[in-house]
């Protein structure tokens, strides 16, 4: 009975009775960071970089995928901490020419797990390769590997000397173009 209530109750199309399943639409990782670091958990993925769009605007095209390893652990002191590495290979624009320029990304960085209610502190106190983050029972994984791959890229990329092609100009470059006072100077010699 209860099994024929469901039918009659979800369904799509009235008509034809055809169920409705669609994926779900957050299917990004989420985990538990206490938890995590105290098992000391591992999850090595990859992430496309067409889902993170903070990307976009940075890159050449949206193309690939960053590899990523995140590691939990605790230390002496009973602190908990999330390690994660990132690789990828990326296309960024060059300032010079406009054309892609392939660029090697790689990081391994440490957070420090801190409290909800407690202050980070000063970053100029931390360490380069130590960042203090709130312990968050559903971090985001891809936006933590998607704020390390923003960090990691350079503010204006370029090819190496020499090796950069010219923009092409649209139209004849050997055509010189004409003065618009020529006319005048035609006028004066009269």
């Amino acid at each position: 009975m209860l099994g024929h209530c469901l039918l009659k109750t979800f369904y799509f199309d009235r008509v034809i009775q055809n169920h409705y399943y669609a994926r779900p639409m957050w299917d990004r990782v989420a985990i538990d960071s206490v938890a995590f670091a105290r098992d000391a958990s591992e999850l090595r993925a990859t992430v496309a970089i067409a889902d993170l769009p903070r990307l976009h605007d940075l890159l050449f095209d949206h193309s690939g995928e960053i590899a990523y390893s995140l590691t939990g652990a605790v230390n002496k002191d009973g602190i908990g901490s999330l390690r994660l590495g990132i690789a990828a290979e990326v296309l960024m624009t060059c300032h010079h020419c406009l054309g892609p320029v392939e660029l090697s990304v790689t990081s391994v960085r440490t957070f420090e797990l801190v409290p909800g209610g407690q202050e980070l502190g000063d970053p100029a106190e931390e360490s380069d390769d130590i960042e203090r983050i709130h312990a968050d029972a559903r971090l985001d994984v891809s936006a933590l590997v998607e704020d390390e791959a923003i960090l990691c890229l350079p503010m204006v990329a370029g090819h190496a000397r020499g090796s950069c092609s010219a923009p092409v100009l649209a139209g004849d470059e050997s055509e010189k173009k004409k003065s618009p006072f020529s006319s005048l100077a035609m006028l004066k010699r009269r």
